[in-house]
């Protein structure tokens, strides 16, 4: 067995040489055995079945994903900041990212793929020297249709207590929120950013009591619905789509999603950067954003991969063209700068 093992793996190596020689990849990473550790979304495989795997196959470099928190930011500024690396990459929401290079010295190396293929059909509000859009995630209205007899048509709707009774969620942050309650007060869409804080804040006051749940991780907000411990439940459209796949009496409200991104980083000063690079071009190819899209519910940010999904399928992603309709793009720049003093905030006037 070992000696036939061996004969395997020889012959595997060389199988995967061919493979990297037909990527195009450099002769550094074909020299060195690797192994990269990627912090990914945490559901499910999908992370490995459309990416890790297939890039172990084609290079012989181990992929390890691994979970961290929802806002890793901190972690992320501790380890470059240590030199102390238990990540080499991360796919993070665009906010994060953009914070992440501005802040302080910055923590992300620049990604320097510019000649690939997938860095050219990306559309540029998808990437930036430091990232790499891989998905669109919608935050959207997740409502039971066994309670709620009349879908809702807008954030108002999902606010307006005496018109849509019942239990309600919403996430313990001001990231979203905000935005959900000055839609609800009738903000118009176009005149959104720069968030008015104060009014927001003062639709909050009308319905603190009635928000029976802040959630804080999305699995959370799923298990809300899904249960049927909440009625009403923003949250990330394949969070809620988790919650329609396993059977629940769930339907989505698509209009006036909010869009943001997550996509690839690579941690500034760490080991592995140049394979980091080539598993991000590997990544950014239709066949494999499909997989994921399909996998997650997210919306691949490459345009050719939508069409590799089953159609059935394509029309629950927040890219599908009737439901980005009405979509509304999160200004993440502004996010960046006043993040911190709105979650200050927010937290007071939570616990207060």
């Amino acid at each position: 067995m070992t000696k036939q093992g061996k004969i395997s793996r020889r012959k595997f190596v060389g199988a995967a040489g061919s493979a990297i020689a037909a990527l195009g990849m450099p002769t550094i990473v074909v020299a060195q055995k690797r192994r990269i550790v990627v912090r990914d979304l945490g559901i499910g495989t999908s992370f490995n079945d459309a990416y890790a795997l297939e890039f172990t196959k084609a290079t012989g470099i181990e992929v390890q994903p691994i979970t961290g928190a929802n806002d890793p930011i901190g972690q992320i500024k501790q380890m470059v900041g240590t030199k102390t690396y238990t990540w080499d990459m991360s796919i993070v929401a665009r906010q994060v990212a953009n914070q992440l290079a501005a802040d302080g010295p910055g923590y992300l190396e620049p990604l320097k793929i510019e000649d690939s293929a997938g860095w050219k059909a990306l559309p540029e509000a998808f990437r930036s020297p430091f990232y790499a859009g891989n998905d669109v995630v919608a935050t959207v209205l997740g409502y039971r249709t066994d309670r709620v007899k009349t879908p809702p048509k807008s954030w108002a709707d999902f606010l307006d207590t005496a018109k849509f009774p019942g239990r309600r969620a919403m996430r313990r942050s001001p990231v979203d929120s905000i935005e959900q309650a000055l839609l609800a007060d009738g903000v118009a869409p176009d005149k959104l950013f720069p968030l008015d804080f104060d009014r927001a804040f003062k639709k909050l006051d009308s319905v603190k009591k009635d928000i029976a749940v802040w959630w804080t991780s999305g699995a959370q907000s799923t298990q809300l619905l899904q249960s049927g411990e909440v009625d009403f439940c923003p949250s990330w459209n394949g969070r809620i789509q988790a919650a329609i796949k396993a059977g629940a009496p769930v339907a989505i409200m698509w209009d006036h999603a909010l869009w943001q991104t997550e996509g690839w980083v690579i941690l500034k000063g760490g080991p592995n950067v140049d394979v980091c690079r080539e598993f991000i071009k590997f990544a950014l190819a239709p066949e494999r954003q499909a997989k994921f899209a399909t996998a997650t519910g997210y919306g691949p940010t490459i345009a050719a991969a939508l069409d590799k999904i089953a159609p059935d399928i394509a029309k629950t992603m927040p890219t599908f063209a009737a439901n980005r309709a009405t979509a509304l793009n999160v200004d993440v720049d502004f996010w960046t700068r006043t993040r911190d003093v709105a979650t200050e905030r927010f937290t007071k006037w939570l616990v207060g």
